[in-house]
């Protein structure tokens, strides 16, 4: 009993000092603030560099499956509705 007692304890102890914590839910994408391009989350989750949107584009979310877009900046494929700055 005194053994799973210290493990337990010895456990918490270490899960309450780890430093990581995440900044996204892993395989989740979003834009960059300069809408140039996106990044994605991690498997630790943190946020990287996925990608850059070609020349007279800006990145865009779209909200019905989550994944960013490269669109003109001045488009009509879709209503503004659907994505998200």
């Amino acid at each position: 009993m005194k053994f799973v007692t210290v493990a337990v304890a010895a456990l918490a102890s270490v899960a309450a000092a780890w430093p990581y914590e995440r900044e996204c839910k892993p395989a989740t994408y979003r834009c960059e603030r300069s809408l140039r391009a996106w990044d994605v989350c991690n498997t630790s989750g943190q946020w990287v560099y996925a990608g850059n949107c070609p020349h007279g584009t800006k990145c865009k979310m779209n909200q019905q499956n989550h994944s960013p877009y490269c669109l003109p900046h001045h488009h009509d494929l879709y209503p503004e509705e659907e994505f998200e700055i």
